[in-house]
């Protein structure tokens, strides 16, 4: 993702397309996948999402990440920062 610091308005974007996407009790491939979808259409655009073959590609990078201990635990952390952060709006 955007590094904040640099593009603030990517990084709330990214917030905000993470925020409509996850919520509780989904498996950890699934918010993996979702936070993966919100990364790639924060960085290339909604018309990159609707590519051909880009479902398949969230399920190759979201399998790469779940099967690493530490890029799982890393997109769990961020799932749950703002799954809290739904619940405080709430």
């Amino acid at each position: 993702m955007t590094d904040s610091n640099k593009n603030p308005a990517a990084n709330e974007r990214f917030g905000e397309l993470l925020e409509g996407l996850i919520q509780p009790g989904l498996p950890a491939k699934e918010l993996v996948m979702r936070i993966v979808r919100a990364t790639l259409e924060t960085e290339f655009g909604r018309g990159f999402t609707l590519s051909k073959g880009f479902d398949k590609m969230i399920g190759t990078i979201a399998d790469a990440i779940v099967t690493n201990p530490d890029l799982r635990r890393e997109s769990l952390v961020i799932a749950s920062k703002y799954m809290t952060k739904n619940r405080k709006q709430q």
